[in-house]
């Protein structure tokens, strides 16, 4: 099965956990990632897997919570899918504030959900 690196959810978590601290802030926090670096995360793109590792543990979020199954991509109707959809319709969010609502669902409902063999 084919798998892809979800960037903007990964983004979006970055961003929330960042909030409104600068990101020379961040990047001294986190050690070992320099600023232009944070700033291109934040703009959806590819870290990395040295960079990826050491955001995830920044985030306290295991790492297979970005990479997805383009099979899951394309199924419709999940649960998860359908509270997305809604987060991501409601004018209210900033959309990087309604992924950054996704992922932490979609990290929740793994931690409580048994593995799945395919």
């Amino acid at each position: 099965m084919a798998r892809y690196f979800d960037a903007y959810q990964f983004a979006a978590m970055v961003k929330s956990k960042r909030g409104e601290r600068g990101l020379r802030e961040v990047a001294s926090e986190i050690g070992s990632v320099s600023i232009s670096t944070l700033s291109r995360i934040e703009n959806e793109h590819i870290p990395d897997l040295e960079t990826f590792f050491l955001l995830c543990d920044w985030l306290c979020l295991p790492p297979r919570l970005f990479l997805k199954d383009t099979q899951e991509k394309e199924e419709a109707g999940s649960t998860i899918e359908r509270i997305a959809a809604l987060l991501r319709a409601d004018g209210m969010l900033e959309a990087w504030r309604a992924e950054a609502l996704i992922a932490m669902l979609e990290a929740a409902y793994l931690a409580v959900t048994p593995y799945k063999k395919k």
